[in-house]
C-alpha cells in the first residue's frame, strides 16, 4: 500500500489541507479508479515537494510557566532578557514542552521539545525518544573511552592529566595528552546529546587555553562533526573498548589524493562541469587502516595536525586531520582558513530583524521537516571532499613528438611518476647508512618505514595508470612510443 500526502499551511497557521490516494501493486485501487482520481493526485509531484514541515515558533516553558514565542523580541517577555540564550546555550530537554501537549494534556508526542536556529531563526523541534541531558552521568562506556584513551598515551611515553581542570574553572577536560614539543591535545568524549553552541564555547575554551580539542564520538550525526576537530570510533559497549581490534577509527582523518581528470574518471570535471581536462585535482579521502592507539600517537607527535576546511560558497565547512605534507600541499603557501576569519558573514546572516508570527498552537510530531532532511544524509557520511577549488594540477596539451600525439594526462602522469621516484629517493636518503644498521649502530624507525611505503605505493599507482592508459592501445610502435612520451615528460616545461 502507498500514500502520498499534500499539506498545505492556511493562512492562521494552525490547520492543514491534506489529501491521500492510495493503491495497492496489484492494481485494485483502495481510493477511486484509475479514470477517477482526486485532483490532488494530478499533482501528486508537487505535493510532494518541497519536502518541508511546518516547525514551530510557539512552546511552552516549564520552569518558568510561561509560553514563548520564538519570533518576538525577548521571546514575548522582556521581565526575561537574555532568555534565548539560556535556552540555546545551555542544551536542556526537559525545559520546552510543545503547546498542544500542555494545553491539551495529549500523549500522541513526547511533549519535550528543543530549539534550532537556521539562517538567524529559532524553531522548535520535539526532541527524539530517548535524548539525554548533556549533565547525565558518565556511563560505563565513556569512562572506559578515557580510561583508554590515558592509558594508551602514557603506554606510548606521553605525559597525562585525566579530568583536566583550569584554574579560571570554564573548563574540564576529559583526558589532556601532552605530545611532541609541548603540543597538548584536550580530549572530549561526547556520546550524548549536545548543543552546538556547547561545543563552539568548550572549543574556544580549550583553544584559548593553548589546548588543541579532539572530539570522540561514536554517532556518524553527532553535534561536534565539522564543528570542531574530532575523530569517529564505531564502538558502542564498554566491553570492546580493551579489543584493540575494535577500535578503529571511522571518521575525521583525511588523505589527500590527486584524482585524474581524464577518461577513466566517471564524474565531469570539478571546475568546468563538464568533460575532462586531462588535469589532476585535489580530493579529501577517508584514511584506512588507522586504529585508535595510532591517532593518539600521530597527533601527539604532530604526524596529524588539524585542518580546516571551507567550500568556496561558504555553503560548508569541514574539519579534518591530515598529514602536516597533505597540508602543506594543500595550502600551497596560503594562510589557512580560520573559523574566527568567517565569524562575521555568519553574523552578519544571522542578525537578520525578526519578523513576529501569530501564535501556532498546533503539534507537529512526526511531519516531515528540514531537520530531518538534513539529518537523512549523515555529518560523517565517508564521502570523499571535492578541493580542486584549492589545489589542481591544470591539464596538459596534447603534445606531438616523433609523429606521436601523446595527450597532456598521460604527459602530467608521467611527471608525476618522477616526481614520486625523486621522493622515495629523498626519503631513503634520510635512512642510516646499511653498514650502521647492520653493525647495529641506528635502526630504521616505524614511521620512517611507514612514509617510505606510502611514497612507494604512490610510485607504485602511477606505473599502473600509465601502462594501463588507452593511448597504447593505439600506438603501432609502443617502445618508440614510451621513448616519445619519456621526451615530452621531459620538455622544456617541465618542473621533475
Amino acid at each position: 500500500m502507498f500514500y502520498f500526502e499534500r499539506r498545505s499551511d492556511h493562512s492562521s497557521g494552525s490547520s492543514a489541507r491534506r489529501c491521500r490516494f492510495a493503491w495497492e501493486r496489484r492494481g485494485e485501487l483502495t481510493a477511486g479508479r484509475n479514470d477517477q482520481k482526486p485532483a490532488a493526485v494530478v499533482s501528486i509531484c508537487r505535493c510532494l515537494t518541497p519536502y518541508r514541515r511546518r516547525v514551530t515558533h510557539s512552546v511552552f516553558h516549564r520552569l518558568y510557566g510561561i509560553e514563548l514565542n520564538l519570533t518576538e523580541e525577548h521571546l514575548g517577555h522582556p521581565e526575561h532578557p537574555g532568555l534565548i540564550d539560556e535556552l540555546y546555550r545551555r542544551y536542556r530537554p526537559d525545559v520546552l514542552y510543545c503547546l498542544d501537549a500542555y494545553e491539551h494534556g495529549g500523549y500522541a508526542c513526547p511533549g519535550f521539545m528543543s530549539l534550532r536556529r537556521r539562517d538567524g531563526r529559532f524553531y522548535a523541534y520535539h526532541v527524539p525518544e530517548g535524548e539525554r541531558q548533556e549533565t547525565q552521568p558518565e556511563s560505563d562506556l565513556h569512562k572506559a573511552l578515557k580510561d583508554y584513551t590515558a592509558e594508551s598515551a602514557d603506554r606510548q611515553g606521553f605525559a597525562v592529566r585525566v579530568e583536566d581542570r583550569a584554574k579560571h574553572g570554564k573548563r574540564r577536560t576529559d583526558v589532556t595528552v601532552i605530545g611532541a614539543e609541548g603540543r597538548e591535545l584536550g580530549y572530549e568524549i561526547q556520546l550524548s546529546a549536545i548543543a552546538k553552541g556547547s561545543v563552539d564555547k568548550r572549543t574556544r575554551t580549550a583553544l584559548a587555553d593553548g589546548l588543541t580539542p579532539l572530539w570522540l564520538v561514536n554517532d556518524e550525526n553527532a553535534i561536534p562533526i565539522d564543528r570542531a576537530p574530532w575523530a569517529r570510533l564505531n564502538v558502542f559497549s564498554w566491553k570492546d573498548v580493551r579489543r584493540r581490534d575494535a577500535l578503529p577509527v571511522r571518521g575525521g582523518v583525511k588523505t589527500l589524493r590527486m584524482a585524474p581528470c581524464d577518461g577513466d574518471n566517471p564524474l565531469p570535471c570539478p571546475r568546468t562541469g563538464r568533460g575532462r581536462c586531462g588535469g589532476r585535482h585535489g580530493v579529501w579521502e577517508p584514511t584506512h587502516g588507522l586504529n585508535y592507539d595510532d591517532v593518539i600517537r600521530q597527533t601527539a607527535t604532530g604526524e596529524l595536525v588539524p585542518l580546516f576546511v571551507e567550500r568556496s560558497d561558504g555553503r560548508r565547512r569541514w574539519y579534518l586531520w591530515v598529514t602536516p605534507a597533505d597540508k602543506e600541499r594543500f595550502l600551497q603557501g596560503r594562510p589557512e582558513t580560520s573559523p574566527a576569519d568567517i565569524h562575521d558573514r555568519v553574523t552578519a546572516r544571522e542578525d537578520r530583524p525578526l519578523v513576529p508570527s501569530e501564535r501556532d498552537p498546533a503539534c507537529h510530531y512526526r511531519e516531515d521537516t528540514w531537520i530531518r532532511t538534513e539529518l537523512s544524509r549523515p555529518r560523517d557520511s565517508g564521502d570523499p571532499i571535492d578541493a580542486s577549488d584549492w589545489v589542481s594540477d591544470p591539464g596538459l596539451p596534447n603534445r606531438e613528438v616523433d609523429g606521436f600525439l601523446i595527450p597532456g594526462g598521460l604527459i602530467a602522469t608521467q611527471r608525476a611518476f618522477y616526481q614520486s621516484v625523486a621522493r622515495c629517493v629523498r626519503i631513503g636518503a634520510t635512512h642510516p647508512r646499511p653498514t650502521d644498521i647492520a653493525a647495529g649502530l641506528a635502526e630504521i624507525t616505524d614511521e620512517q618505514r611507514n612514509e617510505l611505503a606510502g611514497a612507494r605505493g604512490e610510485r607504485l599507482s602511477l606505473v599502473k595508470a600509465l601502462q594501463s592508459h588507452p593511448w597504447w592501445d593505439g600506438v603501432s610502435n609502443r617502445y618508440q612510443a614510451q621513448l616519445a612520451l619519456y621526451a615530452a615528460a621531459k620538455g622544456d616545461d617541465a618542473s621533475v
